[in-house]
């Protein structure tokens, strides 16, 4: 139990000094991305045995995302796989009162997709995209009986659909202007 109480507050007071490193030190930044501590959340999540420890570390993680403004700490988070092995994680969701938090968590990432970090949540494999696991966690929980859960959900999609909005803007763009020429010339 003790040992519990001192990985909490470890988490808490980390997340507490990202965020002022965000805000007013960016060495602060530098070293938190130098010693891979979103890697450490990771592992920590891992070898965690039950919910005791999850759902602070979802709500801290949260937290420390939500309040991110520095486009580098976020690209860091979102890369490297880290954001999607949180996802992934093997949670026991039935029953508990973990997934408001996980939910949580899914929704503080969907509020920092833009068009550089959408591409970091998504699998690829050759050209095709084969898994988006904030999108598919997600809708997972849309017939959930709370009706928070169920807002968190339209919430995350509407994220989602807004960052694709900026890659089919772009992609648009891309496609009138390459092939603006073969569309003035007549076909016979």
């Amino acid at each position: 139990m003790r040992n519990r109480e001192l990985v909490l507050d470890l988490l808490q007071s980390v997340v507490e000094i990202i965020t002022y490193g965000d805000k007013h030190d960016p060495s602060i930044l530098e070293c938190f991305m130098d010693r891979q501590v979103v890697a450490e959340f990771v592992r920590m999540l891992d070898i965690s045995e039950n919910s005791r420890i999850e759902a602070p570390l979802l709500q801290y993680l949260s937290i420390m995302i939500q309040n991110m403004d520095n486009e580098h700490a976020i690209y860091y988070c979102f890369s490297n796989g880290y954001i999607n092995s949180i996802i992934l994680h093997p949670y026991e969701l039935d029953g508990g009162d973990l997934a408001p938090y996980y939910m949580s968590f899914l929704r503080a990432v969907s509020g920092k997709i833009n068009r550089d970090t959408l591409c970091l949540l998504v699998n690829v494999h050759g050209d095709a995209v084969v898994s988006f696991p904030l999108y598919t966690e997600a809708l997972r929980f849309a017939h959930h009986e709370e009706k928070m859960i169920q807002t968190a959900v339209r919430t995350i999609a509407l994220n989602i659909y807004n960052g694709l909005r900026f890659i089919c803007y772009h992609f648009t763009i891309y496609l009138i202007t390459s092939s603006s020429s073969r569309w003035g010339k007549k076909h016979d």
